[in-house]
């Protein structure tokens, strides 16, 4: 494998550019701080990032449809303490198993960003935790378990394949819904009993 002289991507046999683990790690920070922003009335400027806009639309998607079932959840949780990634962690790993095991999707990772965004807003109508914590959880999160199969697929760049917008990827929509909706309150729900 040959080196590029950029720090963030290798060239492969085929001359094709992957990102590096660094990279992916760079933008998981990125990504994960940016929706706890946006869930607490924070401006994000979405016009210089085509990824972090395709992952902000499904994101406010997944909400415009599912906010309201996935907000009866969070406020079930007990969130006294706040929320450690230890918990977090319990939380994302529902989301991800399956009965073959742990199951890595791009619907998958969007819910999780989503019920990020409620948690974190949940978080901050609290005086008594703090949402501050919440996208350092995500970024750690996705550094330990979710960047591995992030990098098979290419980067994070697929998922501006996946779910774009052109009418190919729109017309994945109708499943994503039912798919991050589904996993998202099956999983939450095992938390809260």
């Amino acid at each position: 494998m040959k080196k590029t002289m950029a720090s963030t991507t290798w060239l492969t046999s085929n001359n094709t550019t992957q990102p590096t683990r660094e990279f992916v790690f760079e933008q998981n920070t990125t990504f994960a701080i940016n929706i706890v922003k946006e869930a607490l009335g924070e401006k994000v400027d979405l016009s210089k990032d085509k990824i972090y806009r395709t992952l902000s639309t499904c994101v406010g998607e997944v909400l415009a449809n599912c906010e309201s079932p996935m907000q009866q959840l969070v406020n079930r949780l007990d969130l006294s303490r706040g929320i450690g990634h230890d918990k977090f962690a319990t939380l994302a790993d529902e989301l991800f198993e399956a009965e073959n095991g742990f199951i890595v999707l791009w619907e998958r990772i969007v819910t999780l960003f989503a019920f990020t965004w409620v948690l974190s807003k949940q978080l901050h109508t609290d005086p008594v935790v703090s949402s501050s914590n919440v996208s350092k959880i995500l970024a750690s999160y996705l550094n330990d378990k979710i960047t591995p199969w992030i990098l098979q697929q290419g980067g994070w760049v697929q998922i501006c394949n996946e779910f774009g917008d052109d009418e190919a990827a729109s017309n994945k929509w109708k499943y994503f819904f039912l798919t991050g909706l589904g996993i998202g309150l099956v999983a939450t729900y095992k938390l809260t009993h």
